[in-house]
């Protein structure tokens, strides 16, 4: 039984390879992570502002403070991805980076995604297509921003194409990697639990109601739903025992926050020719195969009412990056084995040369596009916080301050007290649940900090950047402070500058 209903190549088992051929494969992924390496270096200078909210909790465990977000405050996650923060806690601890080590892992991951797609998508899509898949994967720009971004990103794309990838083989394939790979989900991102879920459910529950695949339907789902859930049950029991909560902030912060179809809309924007590629391989995939698809499925359900935070390039999306890739070389596949023997090879590469060459280089997704606003990002909201951040360093040391992009300043403000006028970072909010934008602007007065830092659109004036800055800067207790310093980001069409304000 084929694992594509197409006339796609027969999955070869690895005996019966040719050097030739396996050679040809492995130089296509060297190439792949070539170009992934070669994106990654273009945008090297990217360092997205919630990475350093890690940073800041990482580096306050690493100090003896624990998870919290003023040293001598109370415990609270603030943060979603407790086994990156853990990490570098631990770089930060014997010397090395914090922020460093996440750009390295996600680089790392990366590759590993490359090759990862290539040896495990064999088994389940063929060596031609699983070629064309890896340098795919490496052939979005976006993947690489993320990559460098300095966030959990990646590694969840690597754990979710490493268990998905094995359990969509013919024969189901080992259910001990699988799980383990799924296991690694609950402590990367909140929504890990429920991709891990939703393939065991689709790929394993239908054994159940038939008597010749019960028994070991039922073991395959103690072990890949089990494995995942024992973890996911011991996350929050840290949880509980460190911080006093199941769920991290960030969950009760985003979730039924946003929009309709407000992410979905953004990433079909941004990558609607390779989704609808994607959803034709999805279509002409069958059996196991068809597993590829859910967690991206269940990524574009999840996303439907979810704030748009941090989403530029479709950071949301990006974990299922390498299965999208797999999909889209399932089209490739077919019209290559449409063509005679002969010219098959010739058609592969033209196939994914163009395809490759189509992701590179077509907006709004291709290399330029992403160079361009990578570098607006860097020049105008990092230029404006550098320059927020100076002015910070000349105050006291004990001087405290408000600020609602609470990321790069407070990471970097040398221990200053922060109110985080988002309230993310507070344990009020477990009690509360996302607070209007008018409280959390008297909520902040009532912090009476020194110094306000205030987001505006306008440089020549204030004009809120968001509802929240706007509330704080309407409220009757900003009479107590005065204009001291405009932090203006570089770039002409910047529309971003910080003022900061002290009593």
């Amino acid at each position: 039984m084929r694992t594509i209903s197409v006339p796609v190549e027969a999955t070869p088992s690895p005996r019966r390879s040719s050097d030739p051929a396996r050679a040809i494969g492995w130089a296509v992924v060297a190439l792949a992570a070539l170009v992934h390496l070669a994106l990654c270096w273009l945008y090297r200078d990217f360092l997205t502002d919630d990475a350093w909210i890690s940073v800041r909790y990482a580096e306050n465990i690493a100090a003896g403070e624990g998870p919290v977000w003023n040293p001598g405050g109370p415990r609270v996650e603030g943060f979603s991805n407790p086994l990156l923060v853990a990490i570098e806690a631990l770089a930060h601890a014997v010397g090395w980076s914090a922020p460093g080590a996440a750009r390295s892992l996600g680089v790392v991951s990366g590759l590993a995604c490359v090759v990862l797609v290539y040896v495990q998508g064999r088994a389940v899509v063929g060596e031609w297509t699983a070629r064309i898949a890896s340098l795919l994967t490496a052939c979005s720009a976006p993947f690489a921003l993320w990559a460098v971004g300095g966030l959990e990103t990646l590694l969840v794309a690597l754990a979710v194409a490493a268990g998905t990838l094995e359990v969509a083989r013919r024969d189901g394939g080992r259910v001990l990697p699988a799980a383990a790979a799924f296991a690694v989900l609950p402590w990367l991102r909140p929504e890990g639990l429920a991709v891990a879920a939703a393939v065991v459910a689709i790929g394993e529950v239908p054994g159940l109601f038939r008597a010749g695949t019960r028994r070991r339907a039922v073991r395959r789902v103690a072990v890949l739903g089990g494995v995942p859930l024992c973890s996911q049950i011991v996350l929050e029991a840290v949880r509980v025992g460190v911080n006093g909560h199941l769920l991290p902030n960030s969950v009760l912060y985003k979730s039924g926050a946003g929009e309709g179809f407000t992410v979905l809309a953004k990433f079909l924007d941004q990558a609607l020719l390779p989704t609808a590629l994607a959803a034709l391989g999805a279509v002409l995939v069958t059996g196991r195969a068809r597993l590829l698809a859910v967690p991206p499925a269940v990524y574009a359900l999840g996303s439907i009412g979810t704030l748009d935070s941090a989403n530029a390039y479709s950071r949301f999306f990006m974990p299922v990056w390498p299965l999208l890739a797999l999909l889209m070389a399932v089209v490739i596949g077919y019209v290559v084995t449409t063509r005679v023997e002969a010219r098959r090879a010739v058609w592969a590469g033209v196939l994914a040369a163009a395809a490759g060459l189509a992701l590179l280089g077509v907006p709004p997704a291709d290399v330029r596009s992403v160079e361009a606003t990578q570098q607006r990002y860097t020049d105008c909201r990092v230029g404006a916080r550098e320059s927020a951040l100076e002015w910070l360093r000349t105050t006291p040391p004990e001087t405290s301050f408000a600020i609602s992009d609470a990321g790069l300043v407070p990471a970097r403000a040398g221990g200053r007290p922060v109110v985080d006028a988002f309230f993310l970072n507070e344990p009020l909010i477990q009690e509360t649940g996302r607070l209007p934008f008018r409280e959390r602007a008297a909520l902040v007065h009532e912090r009476a900090p020194d110094v306000l830092v205030l987001a505006s659109r306008d440089a020549r004036g204030f004009v809120g950047y968001y509802p929240t800055d706007q509330a704080i800067f309407d409220h009757p207790a900003m009479s107590d402070y005065r204009l001291v310093h405009v932090a203006r980001g570089r770039g002409a069409a910047c529309g971003y500058t910080l003022m900061v304000f002290r009593r």
